[in-house]
């Protein structure tokens, strides 16, 4: 781009920017911009068309050229666009076609919403408007024809289409200067389209084995006609023409989804009988694959379901796996499906691993590593790999672990729609005192500062009860973070970052300072006034009814922002995200849980820390490609043609400047090779020999042994001898990530490890205990824990109970407190200092889980052991839905076992005691309707509870027949009792409504 025109475009984004955030009046020296607003214009335009016959313009300098007309089209207002003989429809075409030539045809097809439709469909301004807004019904012969041609894969038409308009705009300029420019513009626009459209990019595109994905593409809303150049990159570099395992690294929003969905698609269909699997790291991301890609692929005729519940797959997640094709599932699901149904595993041929920086992770990385190696390991018909991540530096590296050559690495930088970074910076002090925003200040074309962002006169306001006037302290990175993100509402939906929840530096504390801030009338916007207010009483009544008026969250919401964190449980976050995700609501206060690979249209990101704080220690630095993962939030497709990162701390600029210039980030080692590492130092700083007692005593080497067990476990069997199993084992440690990257010492003691845990089994198989592990998906560490401490803690399991009864309860609790781990978790929830002891919090611990197995609201919890309900969220996250729900559930299902090889069948109402838990119920028919879909547990605690007080009732219909039919009949009293919001959702969740 000409330096001259840059200099143009900065100086009127500055202006724009002054303008949107209210900040003073021009500078003199961006007075020429609005002066000038024509010659501009007429300066774009021709930067338009120049690189319109150029082949190697940049696709940042489109991006720029369509933010820069957009301003016209959408945010200066129309009588000034029209005083100077500007169409905004015709800007507006203009920004689209910009996008689009830069390879953002989501973002173009947001840029030419903007206008408005032709009258005349056959117009080539029409077909302008229809081929970049893609409206659902279209009325352009051309755009038609561009349509149906992709859905019969008629390339040909398509390339008769391309010289038609070619043709008709050499003839165009004797229709007039009007008619020349549409028609040029769509000439160009046939010609991008006839090397981008997804039949083109498709290996025999023109196959009709394509027809039913591009025809599934086109009916989307809004339709979608061709591949970003990330999914281009990956198709044309043979993802989908041969078995090779690939690696991609792609930035967050480069369409990994829809390239996955096509992969899957062009897999399966070529091998029906196959399994592929999609390895998800969270249980938010599987949960919205379930309703997106999951959906899909089961319209497309490819069999496929989600899996993210514990280690033990459910009745459902196991049932019917011979007809599944597809699976979308968590490491741990995965692993406890591939155990329970061998011939499944033997089926799967194909595993893509999103969000593969997860490697890394302390708790869960080893089981994901030991997971891809034990497939990684199979000899008879090898398992493809596809491995994905946006952030990991050294995908060549992991690729070469998983099988791939050189020519199967994919890197791209693309992304749909730019970000742009800046920083805050406090200037002056005492009255003089202010905020700059300086932006691009990495990129020295393009800064510029915004002085006067935030000054003394945004915290002024005047006291209700004095009337004087007072000044709002704004000396804290807290306060101009919330002010920052209030500053940027009017732009969009905007997000505060905090590396912590917890305590005043987390989210937490930044939510509470903007309910502080709003006390006073400061001169900012505020997130109620960008609120839907209907949508937000139902769901604010929502929150107050599961967590009280006082609480934080409820709080936040009131004042028309989300409050988003771990802690919260999953059906709350879907609520609240669903409010984001449809701009009913465009503030959100959040942590990282936001990052996990959740889609929502944010278009500001305020990031208040990227220090993470671990108890009273020091902060530890985020890593880079963790910020960087955060920071592809900001500007999604097809929601917002830019985004916009504000770094509200400047002395820690640094951390996020290499994600602004695109540096590497840290490398992905993986956690196994760290606790590997960790283990020899330990072994030699204390002169000790590693054997399977140290192994098992100590809790920093569970996570491995527990994975190691898992994999070995899957290997043994009785027709393999002990001389070759410990062969198997051996060899199967070299197929880690970690041993293709430790020196020879460490691979040994890796080895070793490998070797001991595989001892141990030979030991168990000896006594026939390896098939009650094979069967149950238990801990090795668990049997002599069980065998010893659970049996004999009631006289007879054998006996009727109700799973919901104290007596059976407080066995099982007293039994999980005996757990080293438990109570480590305990510690860390309860939030207790060194010297106090878990033993202080036992009671409390005990009663929240009993009211918890008994249908109390967060709220109702709280009150009775009068305690903050952050604290009681917290509790809840991290020791009853994971710790005790993970310990539970092996433990009864090992039980089971034991009992089942000495002739006794534990009652079903143990059995039972694992989902009465899991899901919070007290009735059965709360169990039956939880796993069967109702998302809210207030809905199918209650309707549990009334369908079982009237005996045999559920068995006569249908437990969620007997739902609907109650909900329908007494709709006045459930509404009443249930809250609106979560008796229209039951209402859906058991079908009566579509």
């Amino acid at each position: 781009m000409r330096a001259s025109l840059q200099t143009w475009i900065n100086d009127a984004d500055m202006a724009r920017h002054l303008g949107q955030l209210s900040v003073v009046a021009l500078p003199i020296e961006l007075a020429q911009i609005g002066n000038r607003l024509a010659d501009f214009y007429i300066s774009l335009v021709g930067e338009l068309f120049d690189s319109i016959h150029s082949t190697n313009t940049p696709s940042d300098d489109w991006a720029q050229l369509g933010n820069a007309f957009l301003q016209f089209s959408k945010e200066i207002p129309a009588e000034h666009v029209e005083a100077l003989g500007i169409s905004k429809d015709e800007a507006a075409l203009f920004a689209a076609a910009s996008f689009y030539f830069g390879s953002y045809p989501a973002s173009a097809c947001l840029a030419m919403r903007q206008s408005t439709r032709p009258t005349d469909p056959q117009s080539p301004w029409a077909a302008c408007y229809d081929f970049l807004a893609r409206p659902g019904s279209l009325g352009s012969r051309t755009a038609i024809e561009a349509r149906e041609h992709l859905r019969s894969g008629d390339l040909s038409g398509i390339n008769d289409n391309v010289r038609m308009s070619a043709n008709e705009a050499q003839r165009a300029l004797a229709d007039g200067p009007d008619t020349w420019v549409a028609m040029t513009l769509l000439s160009q626009l046939m010609a991008r389209f006839e090397v981008s459209n997804v039949r083109a990019v498709l290996p025999d595109g023109v196959n009709e084995f394509w027809t039913p994905l591009v025809n599934s593409f086109i009916d989307r809303k809004p339709s979608s006609w061709e591949f970003f150049p990330s999914q281009i990159q990956a198709i044309e570099k043979g993802l989908l023409g041969n078995a090779e395992s690939y690696s991609l690294q792609m930035p967050t929003g480069a369409g990994k989804t829809t390239l996955c969905e096509t992969l899957l698609y062009w897999h399966l269909k070529r091998n029906p009988t196959h399994v592929a699997i999609m390895i998800v790291p969270y249980r938010s991301l599987a949960s919205e694959l379930r309703h997106s890609l999951v959906r899909q692929l089961n319209s497309l005729g490819i069999a496929a379901r989600c899996a993210y519940g514990g280690t033990i797959p459910s009745g459902d997640e196991v049932h019917g796996l011979d007809h599944i094709n597809a699976l979308v599932a968590t490491p741990e699901s995965l692993a406890g499906i591939l155990s329970a149904d061998p011939a499944f595993a033997q089926r799967i041929s194909l595993v893509i691993c999103d969000e593969g920086h997860l490697l890394d992770s302390s708790g869960r990385g080893i089981g994901l590593e030991l997971l891809l190696a034990r497939m990684k390991a199979r000899q008879i018909n090898p398992i493809r790999f596809v491995f994905m991540s946006a952030i990991v530096p050294n995908i060549e590296e992991i690729n070469a672990w998983l099988g791939g050559g050189e020519d199967t690495v994919i890197r791209s930088n693309y992304r749909p729609a730019i970000a742009e970074f800046s920083v805050l910076r406090s200037v002056g002090s005492g009255v003089g005192k202010s905020v700059r925003l300086d932006m691009h200040p990495h990129a020295e074309q393009r800064q510029y500062s915004i002085h006067g962002f935030l000054d003394r006169n945004t915290f002024q306001y005047v006291n209700s009860q004095t009337g004087r006037t007072k000044t709002y302290g704004f000396s804290s990175t807290k306060t101009l973070a919330v002010a920052a993100a209030r500053k940027v509402l009017s732009m969009g939906t905007t997000a505060v970052f905090a590396a912590n929840k917890r305590g005043d530096q987390g989210a937490i504390g930044l939510a509470e300072e903007l309910i502080k801030q709003l006390d006073c009338p400061l001169p900012l916007p505020k997130p109620i006034d960008h609120a839907d207010i209907d949508a937000l009483r139902k769901r604010v009544d929502y929150l107050e009814s599961e967590f009280g008026a006082d609480w934080i969250g409820t709080k936040s919401l009131s004042n028309g922002a989300v409050l988003h964190h771990g802690d919260i449980p999953q059906e709350t976050r879907e609520v609240l995200e669903e409010l984001l995700r449809d701009r009913r609501v465009q503030l959100v206060i959040c942590t990282s849980t936001l990052a996990e690979g959740v889609n929502l249209p944010i278009r500001s990101l305020v990031l208040y820390s990227v220090q993470r704080r671990v108890g009273s220690g020091r902060p530890e630095n985020m890593l880079a490609r963790d910020i960087k993962n955060l920071v592809g939030r900001a500007g999604r497709a097809g929601a917002n043609t830019k985004g916009l990162v504000i770094c509200a701390n400047p002395d820690q600029w640094w951390q996020v400047l290499p994600v602004a210039t695109a540096g590497p980030g840290e490398p992905v080692t993986g956690s196994l090779r760290t606790l590997i590492e960790d283990l020899e130092n330990y072994l030699r700083t204390q002169s000790i020999v590693l054997d399977n007692q140290f192994l098992e005593i100590q809790p920093a080497s569970h996570p491995l042994i527990d994975g190691v067990d898992a994999t070995l476990i899957e290997l043994i069997s009785e027709e393999i001898g002990d001389v070759e199993f410990l062969r198997l084992a051996a060899e199967l440690s070299n197929h880690t990530f970690a041993a293709h990257q430790l020196p020879a010492s460490s691979t040994a003691t890796l080895r070793t490890v490998f070797e001991l845990r595989a001892q141990r089994l030979i030991a168990l198989r000896a006594v026939g205990r390896i098939a009650w592990l094979q069967s149950t998906g238990a801990k090795v560490r668990h049997l002599e824990f069980v065998e010893q401490g659970l049996l004999p803690s009631r006289e007879d399991w054998a006996a009727p109970v109700d799973p919901a009864s104290d007596d059976l309860l407080s066995a099982i609790l007293e039994w999980a407190w005996l757990d080293a781990e438990f109570r480590s978790d305990t510690r860390v929830a309860f939030r207790l200092d060194n010297g106090q002891i878990p033993e202080w919090v036992k009671l409390r611990l005990f009663e929240i889980i009993r009211q918890w197995v008994r249908g109390a609201t967060f709220l109702e919890i709280a009150r009775s052991t009068q305690m903050d309900i952050d604290d009681i969220l917290g509790i809840h996250t991290r020791v009853v839905a994971y710790s005790l729900q993970t310990l539970v559930e092996q433990g009864i299902s090992l039980l089971a076992r034991i009992l089942m090889e000495r002739g006794i069948e534990v009652n079903e109402g143990v059995s039972a005691f694992i989902e009465h838990l899991k899901f919070g119920a007290p009735s059965r028919s709360g169990v039956v309707l939880a796993s069967g879909g109702v998302r809210h547990r207030k809905a199918y605690v209650a309707l549990g509870n009334a369908i079982q007080a009237v005996p045999n009732l559920s068995q006569l219909s249908g437990t969620k027949a007997v739902a609907r039919q109650s909900l329908e009949n007494y709709s006045d009293g459930w509404r009443s009792a249930l809250g609106e919001l979560i008796y229209s959702n039951t209402l859906k969740d058991v079908g009566s409504v579509e």
